[in-house]
């Protein structure tokens, strides 16, 4: 079994770099990180992981193969200059934190690149992707994947990450390996994390597909509202309760925005009676102690968070710095083995330079998907439904695995997709010109 991991491993990295197919290689893109993202590694010193084996390994062709046409599209790629700002506030936070000196910009680097990599690599292949083709040659591994985890959470024990795990030579994910208790779940929740890291990783992921597949239920096809139902069911079990309200809030959104005006406001009003009924039991269970991440602890998690951002306000303490707040009081108190929001992480890693250019970084994306809604607004309208959702997530829950990565796949598809319908269209025009002119 453990051979056969490897293989897979292997065929989907082989397909990614010999397929023609955009679309295909888009998907071995992401189907990279979401079987391999449970902290799967072949080697930890220096960190050789199998998802970013695809990344690195385009990035350098493109770089050294197709150097002139990389370099086009880099210069036309319209997160530039919002990435490169990001680029230098990692490198300060790393220069100046707690690993000081050149190797804090290392770490610093690598980072960004496995994380604010995907978005460039999706955005360079989506440019010949089409929405309607990825979506549909992603029918049936949603199907596969959600029926793993129905079987995870009947079976109470996660067989296809047991097997996962054994099959690498370094693992630091979060369950034991060995462990007879392989699985998430808490007495009062089914919590279901398939081949991801936690159930919130998976919790993410199924948001990003409920509302990448979401405008397809327009055309009244049998099949894309069973896998819209079952996706709904996916994410339930996945226990991740940031995951439910990101999924409803958006289900809300895309039902009301193409309403009238009086549809709107009636819709609202029930809404906020609903909200006036359900919402307090719902704030109860994120009060209680004993299920999942408190309120309290988050407030006390921000008590320890601001201590540490008084010390070093403008470019924080450096990368993997939380991990020795977490060790230090880790007794719970103050904190109870995680910090629960990106917020907190950014305040106390990368100080104001952080959070400004993490949320300035989100502003951009909007801003883009909104000047190019024109071209595909169906690709616009997920692009921005993923970006909201997912910085709602992560504010709520905090960034668990390679969450931040898969987003970022799903962005920078959105934008080439969008950016290839931009330039077809100024082509056309240009030609439209021509003929009028002649």
């Amino acid at each position: 079994m453990t051979y056969a991991v490897i293989l897979s491993c292997f065929f989907l990295i082989y397909v990614f770099f010999t397929t023609q197919d955009a679309n295909v290689k888009l998907l071995a893109l992401l189907g990279s990180l979401v079987i391999f993202s449970g902290g799967m590694f072949f080697s930890l010193t220096p960190v050789v992981a199998p998802m970013h084996i695809p990344l690195y390994g385009f990035l350098a062709y493109a770089l050294i193969l197709k150097k002139s046409r990389f370099s086009e599209e880099l210069s036309a790629f319209p997160l530039r200059m919002g990435l490169s700002f990001l680029f230098v506030t990692f490198l300060l936070s790393g220069f100046f934190g707690s690993e000081s000196g050149f190797h804090g910009m290392f770490t610093a680097a690598r980072l960004f690149l496995d994380s604010y990599g995907f978005i460039l690599a999706a955005y360079l292949i989506a440019y010949q992707c089409d929405y309607e083709k990825i979506t549909d040659l992603l029918y049936w591994p949603i199907l596969i994947f959600c029926a793993f985890g129905f079987i995870e959470a009947a079976l109470k024990y996660n067989y296809i990450y047991a097997i996962l795990m054994d099959s690498f030579p370094e693992y630091s994910g979060l369950l034991e390996k060995g462990s007879s208790d392989m699985n998430f779940h808490d007495s009062w929740r089914i919590r279901t994390s398939i081949t991801t890291m936690h159930p919130t990783t998976l919790g993410a992921l199924l948001t990003m597909l409920f509302i990448l597949y979401l405008p397809r239920v327009k055309e009244r096809v049998y099949k894309n509202y069973f896998l819209m139902a079952v996706l709904a069911l996916a994410i339930y079990l996945s226990g991740s309760r940031s995951a439910w309200v990101c999924a409803a809030l958006y289900l809300v959104f895309y039902i009301v925005k193409s309403q009238s005006a009086l549809v709107k406001m009636f819709f609202l009003f029930f809404l906020l009676v609903g909200i006036g009924y359900v919402g307090h039991s719902f704030v109860e269970s994120f009060s209680a102690d004993d299920r999942g991440s408190s309120l309290d602890m988050r407030q006390r998690n921000l008590l320890v968070c601001m201590v540490s951002f008084a010390e070093s306000p403008i470019v924080g303490h450096g990368f993997n710095y939380m991990s020795s707040i977490v060790e230090r009081y880790d007794d719970g108190s103050l904190v109870d083995g995680a910090m629960e929001s990106v917020f907190f992480n950014l305040m106390v890693e990368q100080g104001a330079l952080g959070l400004l250019s993490y949320f300035g970084f989100v502003v951009l994306c909007l801003w883009l998907f909104h000047r190019l809604k024109q071209y595909n607004l169906t690709v616009a309208e997920v692009g921005s439904g993923i970006t909201v959702m997912i910085t709602i997530f992560s504010l709520m829950s905090g960034t668990l695995g390679n969450l931040h990565s898969m987003s970022y796949l799903f962005v920078g598809a959105c934008l080439g997709m969008l950016c290839a319908k931009k330039e077809k269209s100024e082509q056309n025009d240009e030609e439209n010109v021509v003929e009028d002119s002649v």
